[in-house]
């Protein structure tokens, strides 16, 4: 019987990337190294789990993604084999490169839509992370240098870090920005807009068929959807209310209470009517106020009317269909996957490449109020 090799790496909560990276990164970089040869066979997902000190949900989704990327097999009653390295020849290489804390659920359901376009496609994939350094205004690029070590054809970046753009131009490295601006910035190949706005004028006609006369925007941070400006060109005043999350908070639990205060501090304050529509920018900071908004016991539209902005797939549940700028990460992510390959087969991004969250009319918005009992729920109908 042949003994099972010790596994060549080890994984730290200290490490910048996630337990699932390290793992994936740990074994891709054994293979191609040749510690493994073809034909060996991988621990389980369950062996790894214990041998590592992971768990399973880190472990079995490691060797999915080995496996996505072809360099192992799943075989039956054998597991997990190193494939030939002759068996897949990868068309290229792409890095994309995230903000420290970029962990959101549109951010991630976003960069995986990607990567499974272009495994599907014959390119490798991979994401890293930039983080700030100690000394003002500096970076560490140490994640991104590493990917860099392998030939790279494309470098994705997501959000606007001029810092970044200057450290790939100066590696030679062409790159394509992501981001909530007007334009490329300068030595860009390419540029993909996320408009976050792009939905505000439809909120804002559904303003105006309600019979809104005034609009509150419950925002935390400066880079959420401004409702505002779309809001007043058609003659609706607008109030911004800001909230902090506590930073000793989760950084998704803090959002979603200052949701919860600033919604209580709105209903007791009397600003609230039939003619005032409420928009909440977030998903998670719409959670927080939704609890308030029950406790309350005031009830949109017939108290006064509601939207939030939403990524499609976790829309907050309400007994009645809210209204909302909705985000689809999924689908933004396969648009920017098949400009991408656009660029990798014809060596031009595509100009004019836009993300744009859709008007959804729910009930909340509703031009006369509804009577009081539950109906449609946000989300997918049964």
């Amino acid at each position: 019987m042949t003994t099972p090799k010790t596994i060549p790496f080890s994984v730290s909560r200290n490490d910048a990337r996630t337990l699932l990276a390290q793992v994936a990164d740990g074994f891709r970089d054994a293979i191609v190294s040749g510690y493994y040869v073809p034909g060996d066979v991988l621990p389980s997902s369950r062996e790894l789990s214990k041998r590592l000190g992971v768990s399973m949900i880190v472990a079995a989704p490691a060797l999915k993604r080995l496996a996505d990327e072809g360099f192992v097999v799943s075989r039956p009653r054998l597991g997990t084999v190193v494939r030939d390295r002759d068996a897949k020849r990868w068309r290229g290489h792409v890095v994309t490169v995230h903000p420290q804390g970029d962990v959101g659920y549109f951010s991630t359901m976003f960069a995986e839509e990607m990567r499974f376009a272009l495994n599907r496609a014959g390119y490798l994939l991979t994401r890293t992370t930039v983080a700030r350094a100690a000394a003002a205004g500096s970076f560490d690029f140490s994640l991104l240098d590493a990917a860099l070590a392998r030939s790279v054809d494309l470098a994705v970046v997501f959000d606007d870090v001029p810092a970044v753009f200057r450290h790939l131009s100066a590696r030679g490295i062409p790159y394509v920005v992501v981001a909530h601006r007007t334009g490329a910035p300068s030595g860009a190949t390419g540029f993909t807009r996320f408009d976050y706005e792009a939905a505000a004028p439809d909120f804002a006609t559904a303003c105006r068929a309600a019979g809104v006369r005034s609009a509150i925007v419950l925002r935390w941070h400066r880079l959420m959807c401004d409702a505002a400006p779309a809001l007043r060109a058609a003659g609706i005043a607008v109030k911004t209310v800001s909230v902090a999350p506590d930073p000793a908070r989760e950084k998704f639990a803090g959002v979603e209470e200052s949701g919860y205060r600033g919604f209580r501090r709105l209903a007791g304050s009397g600003r609230l009517s039939p003619d005032v529509a409420l928009f909440v920018s977030d998903d998670y900071l719409a959670r927080g106020a939704l609890l308030a908004m029950a406790e309350s016991g005031l009830r949109p539209p017939e108290d006064f009317r509601l939207a939030i902005w939403s990524n499609a797939g976790i829309a907050p549940y309400f007994p009645r269909e809210i209204s909302r700028m909705e985000a689809d990460p999924a689908a933004a992510g396969a648009e920017t996957a098949a400009a991408t390959l656009a660029f990798l087969e014809s060596g031009r991004y595509p100009e004019g490449t836009v993300i744009r969250p859709r008007w959804i009319t729910g009930e909340t918005m509703a031009a006369t109020p509804l009577p009081s009992h539950p109906s449609t729920p946000t989300g997918d109908k049964p």
